[in-house]
């Protein structure tokens, strides 16, 4: 595996992404941008990131929140376009590609720092005093109902010491990743490999998500902090034709 290059903007690293040889599709295709938590499209480094995007890849783009019925309803889109996530917009739009019944397709999946596996620990405040008691206290009850239901990262936060609980009341990632035994769905696995190209891209001094590898889909093994593990090597047989077909390092 290969550390994020820190000399590239995101956007000409996006665009040279879009233009190499080793991505052979057209920059005049339409993208979505997925902005990450704390964020929105209004917000004056996303309008930044969407219009510089825009200006590098000479591709209709658009910032977007309520994104299924929203690409449906959007007639640039119908013939294909493109996705690039922010951190957590990654897993919105891994569930546009997965969940989203009757909606154009999705060509190419560009993730900039996405906590595709899980994170272990609440991505909020970052570090200090306040922030590692609020950690531990809504770390806690992350698996009961109300918390589920109204803090967003709860979604994808996943324990490596409590994988009983995740799997149980988590209500979001482990059916993203096709984790639960009873309820895999092949389908879901289709829609993932027939994008043309998944990038992912780590930040090397990523500190937010814990561990930063999850960004590829590196993880640790149930009931522990240590090693980082592949996919495959924590039995996720699913991810196996991703990792085969698509840009997931090794």
């Amino acid at each position: 595996m290969s550390p994020f290059l820190s000399s590239f903007t995101i956007p000409s690293l996006i665009f040279s992404l879009f233009t190499s040889s080793l991505i052979p599709f057209s920059v005049s295709l339409p993208f979505i941008l997925l902005h990450g938590i704390g964020d929105q499209c209004s917000s004056r480094g996303v309008k930044s990131l969407t219009q510089d995007l825009i200006d590098f890849s000479k591709s209709e783009g658009f910032c977007t929140q309520i994104v299924c019925n929203k690409v449906k309803q959007m007639k640039e889109l119908q013939e294909g376009y493109n996705i690039v996530g922010l951190s957590q917009g990654n897993l919105i739009g891994r569930g546009v590609v997965e969940f989203c019944d009757g909606g154009p397709p999705v060509r190419n999946f560009v993730s900039l720092g996405g906590p595709h596996a899980g994170t272990a620990s609440v991505p909020l405040c970052g570090t200090g005093v306040f922030c590692n008691l609020a950690d531990v206290l809504i770390k806690s009850e992350i698996y009961s109902d109300y918390v589920q239901a109204h803090l967003a990262p709860s979604g994808y936060l996943k324990l490596p010491n409590n994988i009983d609980g995740y799997l149980d009341k988590c209500r979001f990632l482990p059916k993203l990743n096709n984790e639960l035994p009873q309820e895999r769905n092949a389908t879901y696995k289709e829609r993932l490999t027939s994008l043309q190209n998944l990038i992912l891209i780590m930040f090397e001094h990523d500190t937010v998500l814990i561990p930063k590898e999850t960004s590829w889909f590196g993880y640790y093994p149930n009931g522990a902090f240590d090693p980082i593990l592949r996919p495959q090597q924590r039995g996720q047989k699913e991810l196996k034709d991703v990792e085969t077909k698509k840009r997931i390092p090794s």
